[in-house]
């Protein structure tokens, strides 16, 4: 028999049967259980926009584990920031029919830069910001003509950079064949390339390496023990550094993964013995793959993995962690798109069909719920910041931020998959502990889901004594007049509230009033509860390669809104216009409450002087001799308000308010 295969087929029945002792008990499960996560990716219509466009937006949310659509969150809330991490503008999108979609415009006045979008879940705080979808965007301020096109922006200076080693499975091993990952940012967090010569303590040159992509790649060497190491780096602009590789360490047990032929190797590299009982563990997302003793030959097949990040533990008998290695896997063939225009040649402003397919690997048909963005190449360049599948598969499962992720999926690219391996090196696991789970110890989410909207906050009554006493007779009345919706909510015996189960649109207008449950509360003042945000102004930055520059931008962008003219739907240039009317007052709160509501102003038009002849001109509610608003006699002089009962009884008796306002708004002279 083939050796390949007889030590494989041990390994695949591992895989799909767990051993007896584990079937019992399965921490990732209870974990999962007790915290589920959430994922977000938003499919945004470009990545590239002028100051006064509108970023047109779909939100998908997922299960972290499983990657099944959820829909337990009411809100997403989307942000956009500035190249400093200082807040542009921010929309918060409701849940509609198990979907989020919306819109979040771009300041008129937005200055040319590299931007960050980032979106999460009220659930998702709970995890930190590092664990937000977060994508770079490139906005370049408008101009109304060609001659005064921006120059570009300076880019942040990069004279500094460091360089980090990351040995495969975090120690390397003297005597051993050591794989060595490396990784190099500038001091404004954006890769550069770097050039690295390898020297030994006695001044020995071992090797030059260089990156490969995004600041990253990798060597082999096999260390002395008693030796240390260091390297001599240089950046394309000169800058030269020296950085100091890890010291080996001959007690160490070290991971490494080799993938050949559809088949992983796991082995253990040491300088002395394997300590007894070693313990593997590997895991996706949380669902656990194996869980048992680690024995030379080892193999698993990369098809009965699932696809994403895999990370691999090995532990000693007491469930220390000894070494850990992530490894991508690219799993089953995932989906095929593609489109064909039923008129390939269409004339202009003529409608366009097109069919879109999408099948598996086998060519079978798929269902789901999908969303397309159609947007002329002329306008804009090549989207850079990847797709739904980087953001499920990769970026939300590794710390930091990873630079054009697409990249890393290219079928063209003969170094892409090497690139990604180097990327798993350097950049590590991040959602659970692994160890503290197979301990029982349990992480716990402090923010609940957000199921709708939430007012809270303290009465504080006024006065030397007695300020907080008997408080928990009290109930907070809550209106919203706009809708006229009405709630109530018990008071805590310290004072607190909380209201919740409404949900209204933006600038919706509410009115709390505490009260008792006989008679009025009397020197009580409400404390409402500031809405909170989290720090999150966490940069994405945008990357250079490849991503052109402002004055590219505008200069396309102009001579493409030049070229459709007035037939583009999206953007139309107009002559300045002047706008002369009368600015209008803003409304008071009473005015806003009332049926109807007339200023002084608007009764002398009238030409009458008595409330019944006014009201038989112009009131809604009058009828029958009746009135439902008072004018006083003499001139109006200030403003006159009185409230009544509506005169329908369909409406009193259905009416949450029970009454209605009509102001007389003095004159504004």
């Amino acid at each position: 028999m083939n050796p390949l295969v007889h030590t494989l087929l041990p390994a695949a029945v591992l895989l799909s049967v767990l051993p007896a002792a584990s079937q019992s008990s399965n921490p990732f499960a209870e974990q999962v259980l007790r915290y589920p996560q959430e994922k977000l990716h938003i499919h945004t219509d470009k990545d590239t926009y002028v100051a006064g466009d509108t970023i047109w937006l779909r939100a998908r949310c997922v299960d972290a584990a499983s990657h099944r659509p959820v829909a337990a969150s009411r809100y997403v809330y989307a942000e956009l920031r500035d190249e400093s991490g200082a807040l542009v503008r921010r929309i918060k999108i409701l849940r509609r029919d198990s979907l989020y979609a919306g819109y979040l415009p771009v300041p008129t006045d937005a200055p040319d830069g590299d931007y960050t979008f980032s979106a999460y879940t009220r659930f998702m705080r709970n995890q930190g910001a590092d664990y937000f979808f977060r994508k770079p965007l490139r906005i370049a301020a408008y101009r109304g003509a060609a001659s005064e096109v921006p120059k570009p922006r300076p880019r942040p200076a990069t004279g500094d950079f460091a360089v980090t080693f990351h040995p495969e499975g975090g120690y390397l091993v003297p005597g051993r064949s050591c794989r060595v990952a490396f990784k190099a940012l500038t001091d404004a967090g954006r890769s550069t390339a770097v050039e690295a010569v390898l020297r030994d303590d006695r001044g020995t040159t071992l090797d030059t390496v260089r990156t490969r992509r995004a600041g990253m790649g990798s060597f082999r060497m096999v260390p002395e023990a008693g030796r240390t190491y260091h390297a001599v780096c240089r950046t394309p602009s000169g800058a030269e550094k020296r950085f100091d590789l890890p010291v080996p360490n001959a007690a160490a047990c070290v991971l490494q993964l080799e993938e050949r032929d559809g088949f992983i190797a796991v082995n253990v590299l040491t300088a002395g013995s394997l300590p007894a009982r070693l313990r593997l563990v590997v895991h996706c997302r949380g669902n656990r793959c194996y869980d048992g003793g680690w024995e030379p030959g080892l193999l698993f097949r990369s098809s009965d993995l699932p696809a994403g990040v895999v990370q691999w533990l090995l532990l000693d008998a007491a469930g220390n962690a000894l070494s850990e290695r992530l490894l991508f896997n690219e799993g089953a063939d995932g989906v095929h798109v593609s489109l064909r225009a039923e008129n390939p040649s269409p004339r202009r402003r003529e409608r366009a069909d097109f069919s879109v397919r999408l099948t598996d690997g086998a060519g079978n048909p798929l269902r789901g719920e999908f969303s397309v963005s159609v947007t002329d190449r002329n306008a804009v360049p090549d989207p850079v910041s990847g797709d739904i599948r980087t953001t499920l598969l990769l970026t939300s499962d590794l710390r930091g931020y990873v630079e054009c992720p697409g990249s890393y999926f290219r079928s063209d690219d003969p170094e892409a998959r090497a690139a990604l391996d180097e990327l798993m090196l350097t950049q590590g696991w991040r959602r659970y502990d692994v160890p503290a789970l197979l301990r029982g110890e349990y992480a716990e989410p402090e923010y609940a889901l957000e199921a709708g909207q939430q007012i809270s906050g303290r009465i504080v009554r006024a006065g030397l004594v007695n300020t907080r006493k008997r408080l928990g007779k009290y109930r907070m009345a809550m209106i919203v007049p706009r809708y006229g919706y009405l709630a109530e909510a018990p008071v805590r015996a310290d004072g607190c509230f909380g209201l919740d189960g409404f949900d209204f649109p933006d600038s919706t207008a509410f009115m709390l009033r505490p009260q008792a449950t006989t008679g009025r509360m009397r020197n009580a003042f409400v404390k409402v509860d500031p809405e909170t945000f989290p720090e999150n102004g966490i940069p994405a930055p945008y990357p250079a390669a490849g991503a052109g520059d402002a004055e590219a931008l505008f200069r396309t962008a102009l001579a493409y809104v030049g070229y459709m003219g007035s037939a583009d739907l999206r953007n139309v240039l107009i002559d300045p216009v002047e706008v002369r009317a009368k600015r209008e007052i803003p409304r008071t709160l009473e005015e806003r409450k009332a049926v109807y509501s007339w200023n002084a102003e608007r009764i002398a038009d009238t030409g009458e002087s008595t409330r019944s002849s006014t009201a038989s001109n112009g009131c809604p509610e009058y009828a029958g001799g009746r009135t439902c608003f008072s004018i006083r006699d003499g001139p109006f002089s200030s403003c006159a308000t009185e409230c009544f009962t509506m005169t329908s009884k369909n409406r009193s008796r259905h009416s949450p308010l029970r009454r209605r306002s009509t102001v007389i708004a003095p004159s504004k002279e």
